[in-house]
Order: C-alpha cells, then structure tokens, then sequence
C-alpha cells in the first residue's frame, strides 16, 4: 500500500533500466498484455526519462519523452494510483519540453485515459486505433497554444477526489493557485510566515485577486503566526489587504495558536492544501474532501475568533 510521498527524477539509460522494468514490466506487459517485444524498443535509448520513486527509493511510476515530442510509458503501479503521481510525471515532462523547445506534442493515449489527458489541454483527433489490441487515439498538445504549466486546472474544485502529494515547492505553488483561481466565495490561509516562495508568486497573488473581485460575498481569511520576515521584505497578499479592507482581513492567533504546526489552506468548503509541518516542504493537496476540510475550518475559525488584527502588517506602507 502507498505511503505518503513519492519523489520526480530523470533516469537515465541504460544505468535506471532494471527500476524502470519494475514498473513498466508489471503495468504493461503482465497488468494490460503488451508484448515484451514491443514494450522495450530502440526509442528507449535516446528517450529522455522519468522515474517516480517512493520514500524507500523503489520505483513507482515512469514516463518518457521522445525527440519527436512523443509522451509515452506513461505507467503507476497498482497500489499508486490515484494519487497525483502521473500528474506530477506529466507535468515534468511537459516542463522539460518547454525547456528544450518542444512546443508541438503528442501521445498515443488509451481511450480510458482521454480525460485524464484532456484536462491539461490535449486535443484527440482522429480515429481509435489499437496498439498491442488496446484502443487508442491520438492526442496534441502545443505549449504555444496553452497557458503556461502553472496555469493549468489539475483538478475540478468540489468535483474531483485525486489526493496530490506535494513534494516539491514547485507543487505548492502549482496547486494553490490552481485551486484559489476556482474558488468561488472562500479562502482559509493558516500559515506560520505566509510563505512567500509559494503565496507571494504572481499567480497566487492573481488568482486571490480575482476571488476577492469576483463577487461581493467574497471573503478571504488569513491567520499567521509569525510576522518577521513579512515585517522585513513584505508580502503582496499584504498590501492586497490594505487595498481591498473589506474582503481580506488578517489576523494574528492568539497564544495557545502560535504552536501549532498544522499549516493549510482550505478554499470554498471543499478543497485544502495541507502541510502537518511548516518547515517541511511535504504535504498534500485535494480539490474535494468536505469531511476534512470541515476539521481544519473549525481549527481554523477557532483561532481566528480568539485571534486579533496584526497591527504591524496593517501599518505596512502606510
């Protein structure tokens, strides 16, 4: 059964064959019926590559990216599934792509997977065809025609139950302002500094924006715990708040709050992102989980009441 992290890495060939045999072997060729003949190829050898691994360094899941722009061997074990792991390969392949300049993609995808795909913008077109008697079709993808990699929607807000591990600030980053841009009335941030490297970034600041505009019962909450380093470098979620008073309101917690290492953010009733540590980079995402997003809100509406306004934040600029 999985655990709760998995890390991103190149792999290279022929070194990292055996860890990727010890998932494309078990998915592929004894899971769907593939021939080994036609599982392992010549593409192999020049493919830039992807494993996923857990905490224990064994392999989970791969992916890899042709010269042609072809993804493919998109594979997660069994027990991994569900649980933002191929997000995260597709999105870093995608990433590498636009590193290298390959902005015209495509993929051969098994008609089970076309929504999967579809949400991060791949267009099928033509016929379903079988490979290894698998339907298949065809899907693109153009980097010059798509928003940028941390623009796009993972997940439907309120819809969608996938848990995202987050592993990499680059996670955070993603998932937080895929999730606020959704939001329709609501955000919750319990933070310990406000964490610039993830909510002090353009996109968080648009999509935050864009929530405290969209409607006039739109209402953003933010506690934090720790106000030095906003104090020094300032924050734009701060200056934010002193334009828009009415909508976004800041507070400190109370003593008996200050401690607690639970950092998250809940948007709307449904979706939260979730740290058990602040200092910890690990933590995990999900767009529609109401149960335990209904236990951190009343964490949180607890140490909002017995909290008070940071009066050193709101004398910031002025």
């Amino acid at each position: 059964m999985a655990t709760n992290d998995f890390a991103i890495r190149q792999a290279i060939w022929p070194d990292d064959r055996e860890l990727l045999r010890q998932v494309r072997e078990p998915v592929f060729i004894e899971e769907q019926g593939v021939p080994e003949s036609m599982e392992w190829d010549d593409d192999d050898i020049i493919a830039y590559h992807l494993l996923a691994l857990d905490n224990q360094q064994q392999p989970i899941g791969t992916a890899r990216l042709l010269g042609s722009g072809q993804i493919g061997r998109m594979a997660v074990l069994a027990d991994w599934r569900n649980q933002g792991i191929g997000t995260a390969l597709l999105l870093e392949l995608l990433q590498q792509a636009s590193r290298v300049g390959q902005d015209q993609l495509f993929l051969h995808a098994q008609t089970s997977a076309e929504p999967f795909y579809a949400k991060f913008g791949f267009i099928a077109k033509g016929e379903i065809f079988h490979e290894a008697d698998i339907p298949h079709r065809k899907m693109f993808f153009s980097l010059t025609d798509q928003p940028s990699v941390d623009d796009l929607k993972l997940a439907t807000l309120g819809k969608d139950d996938e848990l995202f591990q987050l592993n990499r600030v680059e996670d955070h980053q993603i998932h937080a302002a895929s999730m606020v841009r959704q939001a329709k009335r609501y955000l919750c941030l319990f933070s310990h500094d406000l964490d610039p490297i993830v909510y002090d970034t353009d996109s968080f600041h648009d999509a935050v924006k864009q929530l405290a505009m969209r409607s006039k019962f739109s209402r953003i909450r933010i506690l934090v715990q720790d106000n030095s380093l906003i104090v020094q470098q300032g924050h734009r979620l701060v200056d934010l708040a002193q334009r828009l008073p009415s909508v976004i309101e800041i507070r400190k917690p109370s003593d008996e709050h200050l401690d607690i290492e639970e950092n998250f953010m809940l948007a709307d009733d449904c979706g939260y992102l979730y740290k058990q540590q602040a200092s910890n980079v690990i933590g995990t995402a999900r767009y529609n989980n109401r149960h335990f997003v209904s236990r951190l809100q009343t964490l949180f509406d607890e140490a909002w009441e017995y909290g008070a306004p940071d009066r050193e934040l709101a004398r910031l600029h002025l």
